[in-house]
C-alpha cells in the first residue's frame, strides 16, 4: 500500500504558491482601488440636481452610475430617464439611458450600492455639462457618479482575486500537509 502522507518538496513549490498568492492578492486589492476610487476624473453629486458641470482632463469612456446609501447589496431597480452629456458651450448631447440588461453592481463597504447607467465618450478633454430632468424619479440620498469606464475590468479584475486567493489557501495547507507529514517521518 502506498504511503498517505505528501512528500516533503510538495511544501516547497505549495510555499511559492502561497507568496505568489498573497503578491496577487496586494495587486488585486491596489488595482480595485485604482479602477472603483479613481483619483482623477470621478464626480459626485446629489442626483436631485438637474444640471451639474464638471471638468475632464483625459478624453475616453466614462460611466454614468447611480450610487444609492444604505442597501447593502440589494438589488434595485434605477428609473427609466434618458440623462444627456454635452461638452461645453456647444457640443454634441450624447443620451444615456438605464440598459434592460445592466444587472451589474457594486456595494462599497458602507452598504452603499452602485449600478452603472450607461457610458459616454468625451472625445476631448474639457468642461462637460450632465442634464438630469428626472431628478424627482430618484430616491432621497441617492447619487450620480462619473468616473472612468470600468467596463472590462470587473470580470478580470474578479478572476485574478480568485486565482491568487486559491493559490493563496491551496498554498498554504497543502505546503503545510506536506511540511508536518515530512516532519513525522
Amino acid at each position: 500500500m502506498p504511503d498517505p502522507t505528501l512528500p516533503v518538496w510538495v511544501a516547497w513549490p505549495c510555499g511559492a504558491a502561497f507568496v505568489l498568492g498573497i503578491y496577487g492578492l496586494g495587486r488585486a486589492i491596489g488595482w480595485a482601488t485604482r479602477l472603483f476610487d479613481p483619483s482623477a476624473n470621478a464626480f459626485a453629486f446629489p442626483a436631485a440636481e438637474d444640471t451639474f458641470c464638471f471638468t475632464l482632463t483625459a478624453a475616453g469612456t466614462y460611466e454614468l452610475a447611480c450610487t444609492r446609501p444604505g442597501k447593502w447589496g440589494q438589488y434595485f431597480t434605477l428609473p427609466d430617464v434618458e440623462i444627456r452629456v454635452r461638452l461645453l458651450p456647444d457640443g454634441p448631447v450624447q443620451r444615456l439611458r438605464p440598459s434592460f440588461w445592466n444587472w451589474a453592481k457594486r456595494t462599497n463597504m458602507g452598504g452603499d450600492t452602485t449600478q452603472r447607467i450607461a457610458d459616454f465618450v468625451a472625445e476631448v478633454p474639457g468642461e462637460y455639462e450632465l442634464i438630469n430632468p428626472y431628478t424627482a424619479q430618484f430616491h432621497l440620498g441617492d447619487k450620480l457618479r462619473i468616473m472612468p469606464s470600468t467596463a472590462g475590468k470587473t470580470l478580470p479584475l474578479i478572476l485574478l482575486f480568485l486565482v491568487s486567493g486559491l493559490a493563496t489557501i491551496g498554498g498554504f495547507v497543502v505546503g503545510l500537509i506536506a511540511g508536518i507529514g515530512g516532519l513525522t517521518r
